[in-house]
């Protein structure tokens, strides 16, 4: 898709009708943009209000930010962009998910590129995932983008973001889920891995890969094999592969089960 093809993000702009969004929390905000040049002592009320409700804050050169709301639009220096679609409540997602037995959940860390969500979120509506995991500080988030690119699927499988990626992978594992990340370096493979019962896959972005401290929980790392001369796939063909790998094994279960 060519620029000229791109989706336009709806943007609120000025201090107030921003403040007031976040804090009403009837749109979903991907994000807000500060210019940096304008200073942060006016918006006390504004970032306090955006970190309380896990919105992440970008902060960008003044001209970049009037080129974004428009050049005749009074922005006063900060404007918020609005999803394409509502994020879930994470404490909700996570408990839905900790009931399933069988539940099969998708954490991102750090992804950057928004046709690689909206490929990773199609895959993972097919797949049955119960749900997506973002960080609070991705790159990306419920774009015009990412909702074209799913096809519709971005309004069907549930997807939220919480800058504690950490805690909440612990306490997945201490609920009996096992959390397998895909690790380029990893030593397993990535179909020698049993992904039966609870299971969280977590996969990270496309430049720096799963941050260690997210490493440091999981249970296994697995990495795909790749022919020589080829260092990594597209984290949305990676996530694929493991994703449709957890189906066929599931599939067999259900059938040596008679289900």
């Amino acid at each position: 898709m060519s620029r000229r093809e791109e989706p336009r993000a709806e943007v609120l702009f000025g201090v107030h009708p921003v403040t007031e969004a976040i804090e009403a929390g009837r749109r979903a905000i991907d994000r807000v943009l500060v210019a940096r040049e304008g200073g942060t002592r006016s918006l006390g009320r504004l970032l306090r209000a955006a970190r309380e409700k896990g919105v992440p804050v970008t902060y960008l050169p003044r001209e970049i930010l009037a080129r974004k709301v428009g050049s005749r639009a009074v922005h006063q220096g900060v404007a918020a962009v609005v999803s394409a679609a509502a994020y879930a409540d994470a404490e909700a997602l996570l408990a839905a998910a900790a009931a399933d037995p069988a539940a099969l959940l998708l954490v991102l860390d750090g992804l950057d590129d928004p046709r690689n969500l909206g490929a990773i979120l199609r895959t993972a509506a097919a797949a049955g995932v119960r749900g997506v995991l973002l960080g609070a500080d991705e790159a990306v988030g419920l774009s015009p983008t990412v909702a074209k690119t799913s096809a519709g699927a971005i309004e069907k499988v549930p997807v939220a973001r919480d800058r504690h990626l950490r805690k909440h992978l612990e306490g997945l594992r201490a609920g009996g889920f096992r959390v397998v990340a895909l690790d380029p370096r990893g030593p397993n493979g990535w179909d020698s891995e049993c992904y039966l019962g609870k299971v969280v896959v977590v996969a990270g972005g496309e430049a720096r890969g799963i941050r260690r401290g997210i490493l440091e929980v999981a249970d296994s790392r697995i990495a795909l094999p790749l022919s020589a001369g080829i260092e990594s796939l597209n984290v949305s063909v990676a996530v694929g592969a493991v994703l449709f790998e957890a189906v066929r094994q599931r599939r067999a279960e259900g059938k040596a089960a008679g289900r």
